[in-house]
């Protein structure tokens, strides 16, 4: 909505930006979901007894708003590569006074085109594929580009089922788009290891029919190579004594120690329950290892913490592109799953239906007035008097410096 404002701001000079940022009318939301919790002294696994502060531990998500949208409203990816239910969700754990720990995952919709019609029973909502996978890998190499642009090296975990006809479908041009994917083509050493996009199939339904949401804590065995080459970012605080005109003073200096070297991205079919499960225990993944670098290890208050903020993250998102809090999050939040857990999941799948089938256009409708996306709705235009004189000054002497030519296509 203040993207003309923005433009506007970029031709200002420097103080006149100064101004109109001083005013404070231009606001930037970002849609998602942020928590921190405080962590004793006595749970904190890097316990400074002389400094005696807490530490911190926050989840911090982002919803892209390239492709935003409600859940059957908003499926797959686009022309531009951005794909539906895109999210960006980082965990930082701070201990004071000079240890930052951060770890990034991403999450978001197979990267193919298809949608979904709602229905009001489960089986009724079925899966249509709208082009075929040649058609789709311009847009499929454009998404994995901006993220290894972003990240680094992309490993996707893909947790559809393989027993549902649509999921497997979505599966198969899911692996169709990777092998012809030029990040996938290994490098000199020719080894799979070392190329920037590969991928974990990981049917989650399946793997945990048996023994329940405990045995998807085997889908670190699959994924313990890439995120030991990922590693994590991490920075350290050191204080210097620095001498300014004869006068000594604490000079405060950020070390980064080490940098993310890639991401995991999260897929199941909605990127909601599934998705969520398996990236709270990434994350888990990565503050142990971080922690075992230093010889640490974490109290179950510590993990208990842990649990909490995922499990409120993705009851957040949840709501955001399904209208509920997410379904599993029982288990995330205790780990393990009671029969209030299940009870509570059956009434979010009977509240998801009616949300998704009666009120949700009025909510898209409104994600897209505010994206200024509507069919028919104008842009807002600022009259900007230099810039507009300068640009028909431009127009009236443009055979100074363009020429045209008639080809044939």
């Amino acid at each position: 909505m203040i993207d003309p404002l923005v433009q506007f701001r970029s031709r200002l000079v420097a103080h006149e930006r100064e101004a109109l940022d001083a005013s404070r009318i231009l606001t930037c939301a970002i849609r998602g979901f942020c928590l921190t919790m405080t962590i004793p002294q006595a749970a904190a696994p890097l316990r400074d007894s002389s400094s005696g502060l807490p530490s911190y531990l926050t989840v911090i998500s982002r919803l892209s708003c390239k492709r935003a949208g409600t859940r059957f409203n908003s499926r797959g990816i686009d022309d531009d590569g951005h794909v539906a239910n895109f999210v960006e969700t980082e965990i930082i754990y701070w201990s004071p006074p000079g240890t930052l720990f951060s770890y990034a995952q991403v999450r978001g919709s197979v990267p193919v085109f298809w949608e979904q019609s709602a229905g009001l029973i489960p089986g009724q909502q079925k899966i249509t594929v709208t082009r075929s996978a040649d058609g789709t890998q311009p847009a499929f190499n454009k998404h994995f580009e901006e993220l290894e642009k972003a990240y680094g090296a992309v490993h996707v975990v893909n947790l559809l089922s393989a027993a549902k006809p649509g999921e497997a479908e979505l599966t198969q041009l899911f692996h169709y788009g990777i092998d012809h994917c030029p990040l996938s083509r290994p490098d000199q050493s020719n080894s799979s290891d070392h190329a920037l996009l590969r991928e974990t199939d990981y049917d989650f339904h399946a793997e945990t029919k048996a023994a329940g949401y405990e045995a998807a804590r085997e889908i670190r065995r699959y994924i313990e190579n890439s995120a030991d080459g990922f590693a994590y970012y991490l920075a350290e605080q050191t204080d210097d004594m620095v001498d300014f005109s004869n006068e000594s003073k604490n000079d405060v200096r950020i070390v980064v120690v080490l940098q993310q070297e890639g991401v995991f991205r999260t897929n199941c079919l909605d990127c909601l329950d599934r998705t969520n499960l398996i990236q709270t225990l990434i994350s888990q993944m990565a503050v142990e290892a971080f922690l075992s670098h230093r010889g640490k290890y974490a109290a179950s208050d510590f993990w208990m913490r842990h649990s909490t903020l995922w499990a409120d993250n993705g009851d957040a998102l949840s709501r955001i592109y399904a209208g509920t809090g997410a379904l599993k999050s029982s288990f995330t939040r205790h780990g393990k799953m009671s029969l209030a857990g299940a009870f509570a999941d059956a009434r979010k799948s009977a509240t998801r239906l009616y949300i998704n089938n009666f009120t949700d256009k009025a909510r898209q409708n409104t994600i897209d007035m505010l994206l200024g996306r509507l069919v028919g709705q104008v842009p807002v235009h600022l009259f900007d008097p230099i810039s507009d004189f300068v640009s028909m000054e431009l127009s009236k002497r443009s055979s100074e410096f363009s020429s045209t030519e008639s080809i044939t296509l």
